[in-house]
């Protein structure tokens, strides 16, 4: 079931109750109080929705369970010339394999970069076709988001992904069922330094080892989608020094299918 709806149900519900209170069909301070508490529920499904560690909707990855100290590095929204390419090397000299949720549309532009990315040893899902906002698709809508996603990875390396990451980290009952039928474990993060907002290569850096813990998932973007637009040069710029700090600190690199092994 779509959030929308749940939310439309429970909207509904406020204005009946509403316009009973007005017409005096039950007390005005009970209709009052119920609209109040529809309010409290359509904001709490609403939140659950948006939040990327809640498994209300259903099950979703946001971090290992485990007590040691590995990370999961993964990048979204590429691939992305010349960031994908910049971000490669670092990782390829740093020897950390990595996740990349690749969008299709951009996997399809650049399928080298795609073959490269699988070559390098790294984990690559879906991050669907076009990125766009899952809750705001229909049931048909969300399925040929995801199937395309799919097949455009399937296309280029042979194999479908196993994981993927819905736009934004959004998700719902739709979202978690059209996922589990096409085989695919729903994957969100629990650190996110918000690089894409180019806050400085020293703020990444600090949002990131401020934060991270034994099993953390982290965010990063190679990519700008759907605009492509964006530079990712502080996100390329803060890579190396993340990885020596954690490596520092004991830490190492897995890829997502590693760390759910965990």
């Amino acid at each position: 079931m779509k959030v929308a709806w749940l939310l439309g149900m429970v909207t509904a519900f406020c204005l009946l109750l509403l316009a009973l209170g007005y017409h005096g069909k039950i007390k005005k301070h009970l209709a009052l109080l119920g609209s109040c508490f529809g309010i409290i529920v359509g904001s709490g499904l609403l939140l659950l929705a948006v939040l990327p560690g809640d498994s209300f909707y259903g099950p979703v990855l946001a971090a290992g369970h485990t007590n040691q100290k590995v990370v999961a590095l993964t990048f979204d929204d590429g691939p992305y010339s010349p960031y994908t390419e910049k971000i490669l090397a670092i990782l390829k000299e740093k020897n950390v394999h990595a996740t990349f949720f690749v969008v299709g549309e951009n996997a399809l532009a650049h399928p080298e970069l795609v073959r490269q990315i699988k070559a390098d040893g790294h984990l690559i899902g879906t991050h669907t076709q076009h990125h766009k906002d899952l809750l705001r698709l229909n049931k048909q809508e969300v399925r040929d988001e995801m199937t395309m996603g799919v097949e455009s990875i399937r296309q280029i390396t042979g194999e479908p992904p196993k994981f993927i990451r819905p736009p934004h980290g959004f998700k719902d009952y739709e979202v978690i069922e059209q996922a589990e039928r096409l085989g695919l474990k729903v994957v969100n993060w629990d650190v996110i330094p918000r690089d894409w907002t180019n806050p400085g290569t020293e703020t990444i850096v600090s949002r990131v080892i401020d934060n991270v813990k034994p099993g953390s998932v982290i965010l990063m973007h190679d990519g700008d989608s759907p605009l492509n637009k964006g530079s990712r040069a502080q996100t390329v710029q803060a890579l190396p020094e993340i990885i020596d700090k954690l490596r520092a600190d004991g830490y190492s690199f897995l890829t997502i299918e590693e760390l759910q092994a965990k």
